[in-house]
This record gives structure tokens, sequence and C-alpha cells, in this order.
């Protein structure tokens, strides 16, 4: 799983900001060709037209922006190019997205979040709720915070968290976005953003009670998070055909992991 250098694969990348940045920065470190990066002009006036306009580019990497994943998905099935999507704010034309690439036996993995540790945050969130619902007497909540310039709010993250309470609280049924005027509806889990200065993310998940509270906190510090788990997503996402998420990514990990595990025991006791 941790290819570096000539075993791993030839990337592209879709967009030309920050994370493109990031992303750039990290391929350069563990040795990565980058083929080539597509800015916003250029994917506005269609481009890639042909497969030579990846310049031999096994998989692509997007973090572009919203308005243009349903075009580049359609664009990298078509030429045979799995793609990593770490835009968000595209949720609502995930159902577009994925027919695309199903029907055209292409391949996806996209995640609301790409930090190694952000699909643990998930699975701790999901045992959270459950444990803590069936105890009784907690009122959860999310906040998160990023930086000034993210453009959609709640973060997708944020979301997927609060949908995922939302399949294990008992007591609760709708998400409260943002700052509300009176009283919030016992029904209604408090999902609050905040948008100020440079942070690449901040995560938080509270359960209070009347005598002690829980928190769950994900902390990113800087965007070649990110970037490493994309990469990582890129590698593992060549050879398979589907749609993906980084939870797919940690499954394997964990199961190549306790693999190692079982290996190392049988060794102690031969």
């Amino acid at each position: 799983m941790n290819q570096t250098g000539e075993d791993f694969p030839k990337i592209c990348l879709f967009g030309d900001g920050r994370m493109s940045g990031a992303l750039r920065q990290a391929a350069e470190e563990r040795g990565v060709n980058v083929t080539t990066v597509i800015d916003g002009d250029e994917l506005r006036n269609g481009w890639p037209r042909k497969k030579g306009d990846l310049k031999g580019a096994e998989v692509g990497i997007d973090f572009s922006g919203a308005d243009g994943v349903v075009g580049i998905v359609k664009r990298s099935v078509e030429l045979g190019l799995p793609l990593v999507v770490g835009t968000t704010g595209w949720q609502g034309f995930a159902a577009e997205v994925e027919g695309i690439v199903r029907n055209g036996e292409g391949a996806l993995l996209h995640s609301p979040n790409f930090s190694i540790s952000g699909p643990l945050l998930f699975h701790l969130v999901d045992l959270a709720g459950s444990w803590l619902d069936r105890a009784g007497g907690f009122d959860p909540f999310i906040s998160e915070s990023h930086h000034a310039a993210k453009k959609d709010a709640p973060s997708s993250t944020a979301l997927r968290m609060g949908e995922i309470l939302l399949e294990r609280l008992s007591e609760k049924n709708l998400l409260q976005l943002g700052a509300s005027a009176g009283e919030r509806s016992p029904n209604q889990l408090s999902v609050a953003s905040a948008r100020a200065g440079s942070s690449p993310g901040r995560h938080v998940v509270g359960f209070d009670g009347a005598h002690e509270s829980f928190e769950l906190i994900h902390t990113v510090r800087d965007r070649r998070a990110y970037a490493a788990g994309a990469l990582q997503a890129a590698a593992w996402l060549v050879g398979r055909t589907g749609v993906f998420t980084m939870m797919d990514v940690v499954a394997d990990l964990t199961r190549e992991a306790l693999a190692d595990l079982t290996e190392g025991m049988n060794d102690v006791h031969q």
C-alpha cells in the first residue's frame, strides 16, 4: 500500500488550488510522477480531449470544484482513467455521478475526508452514537471549523457524521444546520460551522450528559494530511472497477494489519 517512486502509478491532477499544491508537494516528496495539472480554464474548455492529453497518467485526482465534478467524472470514464474525487459540496449530484461510473464501467473513489484517520473518526462516531444512545442521558452535537475561503458549510465530513449519528440515535431524526433562533427541538441534532483564518479543518463530535461529557476531536494541522490520503487512495484504486470510498481503503489496510499480526503471532509460537 505504501508505494513510492517507480512503484506508484503516474497521476494527473484536476485543479490548481491549495490542495493541488499540497498534492504536488506530497508527490514530489515520495517521488511520484505527476504527468500534468489540468487547471480551471482548461477544464472549462473541455480538456483533456483525448487520452494523449493525460501524458501517460494512470489515475486522476480531482480537487477542482463542486461545479466541475460531473464533467470531470464523465470525461475520466470515457478516457478509461480511474478517478479520486476529493472535492466536496457535490453530494446533490451523487446519484448522477455514480450512475456515470457504473454504466461506463469506470472507477471512482470519493470521500468527505481524505486524511488517513478520517475514516477511523467515522467508525468511532458510529460506535459512540450506538453505545451512548443505549446508555441514555446524553445529548450529542457536532461542530466544525475551516479556513475562511471554504465554500461549503457545513463540511461534508460534518454532514457525514451527522448522517451516521441519525442512524444510531433513537430520539434524533433531523440535522439542525447553523445557528437557530429560539430553543432547539429535541429531535434535532445541532451541527455548527465556523469559517475563519486558514485552518485546514477541525471536527468535534460531543455527547453532553448531566454528570459527564464525551468528545471525539479530529484536527488536521496541514493539508498534506489530505494529500497523503488522496495519494494512497489513488494507488489503491488502479485496477479496480466501481464506486468506492476511503472506508474501502481503510478496510484493506485493516485486513493487511490483521494478517501481519496473525503471521507474527504464528512465527512466535513455532
